[in-house]
């Protein structure tokens, strides 16, 4: 479900770090959030392009990167500057993703398989298959749910606990706190996911082997 650091780390900063630092840079030099916002897409875009030419395939944390800036943009247009409505706007994307994993568990795969399989497969056709296939395995799809909950009311927390921040703190001490709480939140999902996952495949892996060592009777 989770890919390497090695591979994930260029997209990381491309499409999530670089936006965060082009707007710390840029937005002194401008007249409104919205300007530095619309400039700092070129990132996720770029990102996106880029993956989409050499690889075939819209990778996800591009897509996440462009789809929260979008909302920020959308936010700083309608809210006209309003300090508080403008820190809120940040909770909408955790939120929204949160309530989409909670939605998804009854339906027939969770959200985070299908986040799990654009990590693992891309846009390769063999690759999806392939990783369909373990949907089959023993407990799997209960463990996909699970994690599924678990970023799903995280992430739903979160955005309520940056929410009443924004309304409590001032400006500047909530722009030190949210970033704070956002990445703890999310490298905390990352390293629990990763955790979970190995163990679990280590577990039907050695389920697998066991059963394969039985000779019938």
């Amino acid at each position: 479900m989770v890919p390497s650091l090695r591979l994930l780390a260029p997209q990381l900063v491309v499409a999530g770090l670089l936006p965060l630092v082009g707007y710390i840079l840029l937005r002194p030099h401008v007249s409104s959030d919205a300007v530095a916002l619309a400039a700092v897409m070129v990132f996720p875009i770029a990102e996106i392009v880029f993956e989409r030419r050499k690889h075939g395939r819209f990778e996800p944390i591009g897509i996440i990167a462009l789809v929260g800036i979008s909302i920020g943009l959308v936010g700083a247009v309608a809210f006209h500057g309003n300090a508080t409505l403008l820190k809120v706007r940040d909770s909408l994307l955790t939120g929204l993703f949160g309530v989409i994993c909670l939605g998804s568990l009854p339906a027939r795969r969770p959200a985070m398989f299908y986040m799990g399989r654009s990590f693992a497969a891309g846009g390769d056709a063999e690759k999806v298959r392939e990783f369909d296939t373990i949907w089959d395995l023993p407990g799997v799809p209960a463990r996909f749910r699970f994690v599924t909950a678990v970023w799903g009311v995280a992430l739903l927390a979160e955005a309520v606990a940056r929410t009443v921040l924004a309304l409590a703190l001032p400006t500047e001490r909530f722009l030190v706190v949210s970033p704070i709480l956002n990445w703890g939140v999310l490298g905390a999902l990352l390293w629990f996911t990763t955790v979970f996952s190995r163990r679990s495949e280590e577990r039907v892996i050695a389920a697998t082997e066991a059963a394969a060592t039985i000779e019938p009777t």
